[in-house]
């Protein structure tokens, strides 16, 4: 009962500072596109893209063995970690230097080679920024997490549109990572006052981080791959203002993902990994709470979807008009994405991240194979409908892994998945009905 509720009040804390978060970013997203051009939104998609890439890639599990580590609340293992950050952040940093100028080259955008290292500053802020909002993670101190939490995306959204209103250029959007990122910088160290950091190598503890971020450092990399090649290649194939539109786009169809992403990282992963219950207790504790999450999910992807042409006219000018048909493929995505991130969680929970890397790599591989196909079969649509079906493939590692652990949910999931497809076909149903036609009449096919 203990059990049910901490996931009870941690979920609440959760969901309710995770709403307003994404209220706050909504609003300033259409503030935004009131000030500035679409283009602006695509070179930042490309921007976005190679910093959450050089993140990635070079992730060796840092927060990730905070949170598992049963000596990470000793100073000497959090300041190796917080030490160890800081070196891989200055070093990316300097990446971003190198690579701008070949980067503006590749992508015809010559903004990049300026935005891209004053972008990068922001790494260097990430790693001066106190590993407390982990360490509180680890001791489950929601609700003074979720505060800061929400109390920095305010401080960053306000500094964006401050900077747009001053400067309507690609400088506001650049500009306000940074503020944001010191912002969040300098108020880390009041989240958890008893935490102090100071240059620091322990070999013991670094050996420990490195051993356990071996399988993180590889999937990270994957993960990479998977989840941002499409804008890479989209990048690319699309005008930047339809790549712009299409960053706005992803912007709508994730917050639900993120959501269920944030109660997954904040609640589930340490609750399994800490958990001392056999996997078939800890899966009946867990199988009713996933199911109502689950079906929450499809009622609320289903519904967005079904009225997406309508959300995006109200939202939006006629600029970003092309968002209307790219949202509803986006949901879908972004179900078959939940559902891994959520199985992902549990499996990186039972320490076996194997499967995630691996369940990336087909995600990857499909994506390069589908994008160039669907892009030349059925243009644009094509393309995106490729990165629903890979996050489809996905799954079927993981499912393998939970399988293998004893741990599955995949009728639950089947289930779940059914639910969402039939609720998307009853409102479609439902508007045609009432003289709207269907949504899905504005995807196009070339």
């Amino acid at each position: 009962m203990d059990f049910i509720k901490l996931i009870v009040r941690a979920g609440s804390w959760t969901i309710a500072a995770f709403g307003m978060r994404q209220a706050l970013r909504l609003g300033t997203n259409i503030v935004l596109t009131r000030l500035l051009a679409p283009e602006l939104f695509g070179i930042m998609v490309v921007v976005n893209t190679f910093r959450t890439g050089v993140t990635l890639i070079s992730d060796v599990g840092i927060g990730q063995s905070l949170v598992v580590n049963k000596n990470a609340d000793t100073p000497e293992f959090y300041d190796t970690a917080w030490t160890i950050n800081l070196i891989r952040c200055v070093l990316l940093w300097l990446v971003c230097v190198a690579i701008a100028q070949p980067l503006a080259s590749y992508y015809r955008i010559d903004a990049l080679s300026l935005i891209f290292p004053i972008g990068g500053l922001t790494f260097v802020l990430v790693g001066l920024t106190s590993l407390a909002p982990t360490l509180a993670q680890r001791r489950m101190l929601y609700k003074r997490l979720n505060v800061f939490n929400l109390v920095m995306d305010l401080v960053g959204y306000a500094g964006t549109i401050l900077l747009a209103l001053l400067s309507p250029t690609i400088w506001a959007l650049a500009l306000g990572l940074v503020l944001a990122s010191g912002t969040r910088m300098i108020a880390s160290y009041w989240l958890l006052p008893s935490v102090r950091h100071h240059l620091r190598l322990s070999i013991r503890y670094l050996r420990q981080i490195i051993s356990f971020g071996k399988w993180i450092f590889f999937s990270s990399i994957v993960s990479f791959l998977a989840m941002n090649f499409d804008r890479l290649y989209l990048a690319k194939a699309f005008p930047l203002s339809l790549l712009g539109v299409y960053g706005v786009s992803r912007s709508l169809a994730e917050p639900v993902g993120q959501l269920v992403g944030q109660l997954i990282h904040v609640i589930v992963f340490p609750l399994v990994a800490s958990s001392r219950a056999s996997p078939s207790s800890l899966r009946s504790t867990l199988a009713p709470i996933r199911l109502m999450l689950l079906l929450a999910v499809a009622a609320g992807l289903s519904l967005i979807a079904a009225g997406a042409d309508i959300i995006v006219g109200v939202l939006f000018d006629s600029r970003y008009n092309d968002a209307a048909w790219m949202l509803p493929i986006l949901l879908v995505a972004a179900w078959f994405a939940i559902l891994c991130d959520l199985n992902d969680a549990t499996l990186m929970g039972l320490g076996r991240p194997s499967y995630g890397a691996v369940a990336n790599c087909l995600k990857f591989g499909s994506l390069l194979i589908g994008l160039p196909l669907g892009f030349a079969a059925y243009g644009p649509a094509g393309a995106i409908a490729a990165v629903a079906a890979g996050d489809a493939i996905r799954y079927i590692p993981i499912l393998v892994g939970q399988l293998r652990a004893g741990f599955t949910f995949g009728t639950q999931d089947l289930a779940a998945t059914i639910a969402f497809f039939g609720l998307v076909a009853f409102w479609e149903w439902l508007r045609w009905l009432l003289g709207y036609g269907l949504s899905v009449g504005a995807i196009p096919t070339t």
